[in-house]
């Protein structure tokens, strides 16, 4: 039976008529023992996290947290694959842009490694910057050569527009998403896009892991999560349009839900100083979850997504014509 509330109300829309979704715990770094409660919202068709620890972020992520790899030079095998595939994708973005000088925001990137890759991929990008509530990115940072702004991203404010912002696996960690993409429009060019990649909670490792600790959570750092019409509907809300809008891979979420299955069950150990991510079969899972990814992206909403905007009004001189892959459904 359903469990519904009228009291939980939904960050996305504000909707009171929540249904229960899920239960879920921490499994991959084990910050706490405390079980978490999801739920979707009938109106706007989002999942989200009930009481995110938005004041506990120091716990939550922890100083040997996945990301903070890229920060010390620490790739994998999977790592460099997905390089790859950012290059190809960053550079069939820039290629719309015009102009002979680019300013790019990258938002929650730390100390700024994906702007450097874009400086080597695009030689008419001249300006930088960074955002991130972590202040210790900000040297390394500054020392690539970017611009670093040390704050909420929803209270980030700049005299200047960006041609190209960046928001990878972000807008599913922050507890009001309107509010940031309200920020995005702002500072977006007339010409600009806004590149935003996230989970997909309409897909299929959700149908099987949903009950399981499905890894789509990541438990407790996920506070919303979109399907791509929901996602759509909000950028349309806040004075975006949706460019284009795909499905890709999502390797980390079947893996963690499989890994996190086993993890309950006893099969596998997990421990604070060891978290998922290093365990000795994880990346061969990446690899195996992103080739069965790859093989249904055809015919098929895999476990992530990628959405561009750009401003609604006015035209941005570029056409829609080039706007790629388009909505797959």
């Amino acid at each position: 039976m359903v469990e519904t509330s009228k009291c939980a109300a939904c960050p996305v829309c504000g909707s009171q008529v929540t249904d229960f979704f899920a239960r879920a715990r921490d499994v991959e770094y084990l910050t706490t023992d405390e079980q978490y409660e999801y739920r979707f919202c009938r109106d706007c068709h989002c999942v989200f996290l009930l009481r995110p620890p938005s004041d506990q972020l120091s716990v939550i992520y922890p100083a040997n947290y996945y990301s903070y790899r890229r920060e010390t030079g620490e790739t994998s095998l999977a790592d460099k694959i997905k390089e790859r595939l950012d290059r190809r994708l960053f550079n069939s973005l820039l290629n719309k842009l015009p102009g002979e000088s680019l300013s790019v925001l990258d938002v929650g990137g730390g100390s700024g490694w994906l702007l450097t890759l874009m400086r080597h991929i695009c030689p008419r990008i001249t300006e930088t910057h960074e955002v991130d509530i972590d202040d210790t990115a900000r040297d390394a940072a500054e020392k690539s050569g970017h611009v670093f702004h040390c704050c909420r991203v929803e209270k980030f404010s700049s005299d200047r527009q960006f041609d190209l912002i960046l928001m990878l696996n972000l807008i599913e960690h922050v507890p009001d998403p309107a509010a940031v993409l309200t920020t995005m429009h702002k500072l977006l060019s007339p010409q600009g896009l806004l590149l935003i990649k996230t989970p997909n909670h309409d897909t299929l490792d959700r149908r099987l892991f949903r009950n399981h600790n499905w890894g789509g959570f990541h438990c407790p750092r996920h506070f919303v999560l979109f399907d791509k019409d929901s996602l759509i509907q909000l950028g349309t809300q806040c004075g975006l349009a949706c460019r284009s809008a795909k499905y890709t891979q999502g390797a980390p979420q079947w893996t963690t839900s499989a890994l996190g299955y086993l993890y309950l069950r006893g099969w596998i150990r997990i421990s604070r100083q060891k978290p998922m991510y290093l365990h000795p079969l994880y990346s061969a899972c990446n690899m195996l979850f992103a080739a069965f990814d790859f093989l249904r992206l055809p015919f098929s909403k895999t476990a992530q997504m990628i959405v561009v905007f750009r401003r609604a009004e006015g035209d941005t001189g570029i056409s829609d014509a080039n706007a790629g892959d388009g909505a797959r459904r």
